[in-house]
């Protein structure tokens, strides 16, 4: 497990019982699930895992424990251009932006120092105090370009 995952066991473990919650092996495994990738997860998608690493968690569980990591501050919670949501780790200090595919779902991250920057002056001019920035670019990605160049586009 590496430090990052250490840190959020111990953070999550501490809110569940700040919180009257139970610690339990189910909860525990689908936190270093998720802190075991880089990749943007559905709930459905994080089930699937489990059930192939022969961890039995329920879909309840799964929801519940998704919604307890977002309360606490461990996982955003995204909807990226699909019908249902994302889940993905909470990095302190690596804030990202996404582009999403229209066409095949392809999500891709970006950070941009001068756009971070654009974005804390016009909330300075405003006189606004953000809690939360997001941005979410929807089109198509290179490949589905080429596809649709090629006339194989559906």
């Amino acid at each position: 497990m590496s430090n990052l995952a250490q840190r959020a066991q111990k953070l999550f473990i501490q809110y569940l019982r700040e919180n009257n919650l139970k610690v339990t092996q189910e909860r525990l495994a689908l936190l270093e699930e998720i802190f075991s990738t880089n990749e943007h997860l559905d709930a459905d998608e994080l089930l699937a895992r489990m059930k192939v690493k022969k961890r039995k968690v329920s879909r309840a569980t799964v929801y519940r424990t998704l919604d307890l990591l977002v309360q606490c501050g461990l996982v955003r919670k995204s909807r990226l251009g699909h019908e249902h949501y994302f889940y993905e780790k909470v990095q302190p200090g690596k804030r990202h932006d996404h582009m999403v595919c229209t066409h095949c779902g392809k999500i891709l991250e970006f950070w941009d120092p001068g756009l971070d920057e654009r974005q804390r002056q016009i909330c300075q001019e405003h006189g606004f105090r953000p809690s939360f920035y997001s941005l979410q670019i929807q089109g198509l990605c290179g490949d589905c370009q080429k596809l649709e160049q090629e006339n194989t586009f559906l």
